[in-house]
C-alpha cells in the first residue's frame, strides 16, 4: 500500500500533465486497475483513519490534522491488526499521523515494524527537534527516535525494501507512506533542475521534482518485488491522500 500526501490528480504523467514526467507511476495505472470514482478527505488524518479502519473518519475520533483532532480512538481496530491477526508480518514506513503517544502510535496498532515521523510532516509544529529537514531527518523506529540519513523518500523506501526482503517467505502488509510533495518542497536539486529549466517557476519544479523522486523510489520497491518473485503474487495498491495543497494545480 502505497500513498503520497497532498499529490493532486494533476500531478501525474498519465492524467494529462503536459511537464511531469511519472514513468513508474503511469506504467502502474496502465498495467492495474484504475478507479475513476474514489474519493479521499479533503486533509490528511481524515483519509487515513478511514484507510486504516474502512470507517467514517467522524466515527474514529480523528477528524482533522492538528489540535488533538488527529489522535484516532484507540479502540478502533486497524488493517494492520487485522492482518497481523492473520499470520501478515505489518511494516509502515513514512506518515502515520494518527497519534504520536501511546497507545496512539503505529507501534501500538498493529504495526510489527514502524519507521515514522511524528504528527503531520517533518519541520512542521508536531517534528522535532525544530528546524529538522527533509534530509537526514529524525524518526522513529518503532516508537524510538533514530536519526536517519539521506533524503526522507529514499529513507523511507529503503526501508520498505528492506523489510519486503525479510518478508518474502511469508505473508507480508508494507505500508510506504510518502510525506512528499506535502511542503516544505525540500528536494534535491538535481530533482528539480529539469522542470527549472523547462521554464516552470521555483515552487512548482521543486513540487514536481518530489514526485519525480516518489516515482523513482516507488520503481525501486516495485523492481524489488520482481527480483525476488514476487510481483504475481503481491497486490500493489497507490493512492493520494487528498488533493493539490497550491491552487495553481488540479484536483478533477
Amino acid at each position: 500500500l502505497i500513498m503520497t500526501d497532498d499529490q493532486g490528480h494533476g500531478d501525474f504523467g498519465f492524467t494529462g500533465n503536459p511537464h511531469l514526467r511519472t514513468p513508474r507511476l503511469d506504467s502502474l495505472a496502465k498495467s492495474g486497475v484504475r478507479f475513476t470514482r474514489f474519493y479521499v478527505s479533503p486533509v490528511c488524518t481524515p483519509t487515513r483513519a478511514s484507510l486504516m479502519t474502512g470507517r467514517y473518519n467522524f466515527r474514529t475520533r480523528a477528524i482533522d490534522t492538528y489540535l488533538g483532532r488527529a489522535m484516532m480512538d484507540p479502540g478502533e481496530v486497524t488493517l494492520a491488526q487485522m492482518l497481523a491477526g492473520a499470520g501478515y508480518r505489518t511494516g509502515i514506513f513514512g506518515k502515520w499521523h494518527l497519534g504520536d503517544n501511546y497507545p496512539l502510535r503505529a507501534c501500538d496498532r498493529g504495526f510489527h515494524e514502524s519507521l515514522t515521523h511524528r504528527g503531520g510532516g517533518l519541520a512542521q509544529a508536531a517534528d522535532r527537534p525544530p528546524g529538522s529537514s527533509y534530509f537526514d531527518p529524525l524518526l522513529e523506529r518503532n516508537g524510538r527516535p533514530v536519526r536517519a540519513r539521506g533524503y526522507c523518500s529514499d529513507v523511507f523506501t529503503d526501508a520498505a525494501i528492506r523489510f519486503v526482503r525479510r518478508n518474502r517467505n511469508r505473508p507480508f502488509f508494507c505500508y510506504l507512506a510518502f510525506n512528499a510533495p506535502h511542503v516544505p518542497l525540500q528536494i534535491d536539486e538535481k530533482y528539480a533542475a529539469p522542470y527549472r529549466a523547462a521554464g516552470l517557476d521555483d515552487t512548482t519544479a521543486r513540487l514536481y521534482g518530489m514526485v519525480a523522486n516518489v516515482d523513482e523510489n516507488v520503481g525501486r520497491l516495485l523492481d524489488t518485488l520482481s527480483a525476488l518473485g514476487l510481483e504475481r503474487n503481491t497486490i500493489v495498491v497507490f493512492l493520494s491522500d487528498n488533493g493539490a495543497q497550491h491552487p495553481d494545480r488540479y484536483n478533477a
